[in-house]
């Protein structure tokens, strides 16, 4: 089924059908998250459509499955190439020359990047010489700054966009180019004064608005930040990178239902080397061991394992650890929007397959079913749990549980709290269970970890596919 679908997404591809490929690429990637033609696939759709960042990610993680993938490595070279980071770009075609040497494409890349980047000490030599013979050429002192400041000679850099500006005031390359400098240097209240000259010149600059708007947010002026992205959103409403940065100040200012997709990316991706230890050792963490403790509960309802196992937010698997006896002999998959913490999954050798992904995109699509599905510390990051129980419920066996943990809160609904996480009251969870097609079988009041010394409430939960009366529901406190 899946070598199908990967020839009838190629196929489409080669149309020019780029979402329908893209959605059938995905589809291969649910079964198999390492099938590197299908990671390629979907990065080139995503890199033929103007989105380069995304592309050469995922032609990246085609790579990491199939090193030796020389047309992977080839596209890399190409999108990295257009990225401008010539020096990996090089890199990458390098490798794919290694691989195959009479690669007549990855030649012409190379060939490319010899014409129009040579190597840096050329370049500065070039520019050094260029310079001697002008001195007063504004654009040769704007390359030169992008060219030092490429190598991370940031102050030299500085000094050569400010030579270009003292020679044209107006120079709009110079200028956005020192004031994303200046953010990079963490000089944000420089780089917002910059950003707005660049702006009061050339109002209908996209990229500078959201420029502007990550500096905004990243001096903690949120509602000036959501202004500004909007801005850029409405000379460019395709403007995919603004409309992800744009969710970041909303999530700060509280106006999220959930935790945006590129805050969870960066806040795991940074995680990852000592997730465990932190929230073990630390934390006292304890939600994979009630998560597990509920399964037990529910277990008797259950047909005997071994299960077809989801772990939603796998993280590093320590979920997968707890849960891995049930599943020998059948599937244990994973899904995490954390391509390091799918390392870290990886590399305990326990999941059969694993997805990078949103969950809730992930579970909307069509896809495998499972007797079981759970999550201990995942609840905790989407406030409104309509999307993911709608998810669950679909990707549910008849007679089929959704055991996971989340974050206890008084009264009714929910709330984000202070330490940008949500909880949930037993009223909603029951409320949002029933509304997605599913029965709340157990909830069982427990402590799933601390924050500053003190525990944290919360609830281990089993939700059903199937109907049960109401004496089956049962409510303990651990």
């Amino acid at each position: 089924m899946a070598d199908a679908q990967l020839q009838d997404a190629k196929r489409l591809h080669q149309a020019g059908r780029l979402a329908e490929a893209a959605t059938l690429y995905r589809r291969v990637l649910q079964t198999n998250p390492a099938q590197h033609e299908a990671l390629y696939g979907l990065g080139m759709t995503h890199a033929q459509a103007g989105r380069l960042a995304e592309g050469e990610r995922l032609v990246a993680e085609a790579l990491k499955a199939n090193p030796r993938f020389a047309e992977g490595w080839r596209a890399r070279g190409m999108m990295q190439m257009h990225l401008g980071r010539t020096d990996e770009a090089r890199a990458s075609i390098d490798r794919a020359l290694a691989l195959k040497p009479d690669f007549k494409e990855a030649l012409k890349v190379r060939a490319a990047l010899d014409a129009e980047t040579p190597e840096p000490t050329d370049q500065i030599a070039r520019l050094e010489s260029n310079l001697a013979r002008d001195p007063g050429s504004a654009p040769h002192w704007n390359d030169r700054g992008s060219l030092l400041a490429a190598k991370g000679r940031r102050e030299d850099a500085l000094a050569s966009f400010d030579r270009a500006l003292s020679i044209k005031p107006d120079f709009i390359e110079a200028l956005s180019n020192r004031a994303t400098l200046l953010f990079e240097m963490d000089r944000l209240e420089d780089a917002l004064s910059a950003f707005d000259t660049v702006l009061t010149i050339k109002p209908d600059l996209a990229i500078a608005w959201n420029n502007r708007g990550n500096t905004l947010t990243k001096v903690g002026r949120f509602e000036d930040a959501v202004a500004s992205y909007d801005r850029a959103l409405a000379l460019r409403p395709d403007f995919a990178e603004a409309l992800e940065n744009r969710e970041l100040p909303l999530f700060e200012l509280g106006h999220t239902v959930r935790s945006p997709s590129k805050y969870m990316r960066g806040l795991f991706d940074g995680f990852s080397h000592h997730y465990d230890d932190t929230m073990l050792n630390k934390l006292d963490y304890r939600g994979h061991l009630h998560v597990r403790a509920m399964a037990e509960r529910v277990r008797p309802r259950m047909k005997p394992p071994p299960w077809r196992i989801l772990d939603l937010g796998c993280g590093t698997g320590l979920v997968g650890v707890a849960f891995r006896d049930l599943a020998a002999g059948s599937l244990l998959d994973g899904i995490d929007i954390s391509p390091r913490m799918l390392e870290a999954a990886r590399a305990r050798g326990i999941y059969s397959g694993l997805i990078l992904g949103d969950l809730e995109t992930v579970l909307a699509a069509p896809g495998a079913a499972y007797d079981l599905i759970v999550s201990a510390d995942t609840m905790t990051y989407f406030g409104d749990l309509a999307p993911a129980f709608s998810g669950v419920a679909k990707r549910l066996e008849p007679g089929g549980f959704y055991v996971f943990a989340s974050e206890a809160k008084p009264g009714d609904g929910w709330e984000k709290t202070k330490v940008h996480r949500y909880r949930h009251t037993e009223s909603y969870l029951r409320a949002e269970s029933t509304r997605a097609g599913l029965e709340l079988a157990d909830i069982l009041e427990c402590t799933l970890r601390l924050e500053e010394n003190q525990p944290v409430r919360g609830f281990a939960v089993a939700l059903t596919s199937r109907s049960i009366s109401n004496r089956d529901v049962q409510h303990s406190v651990l």
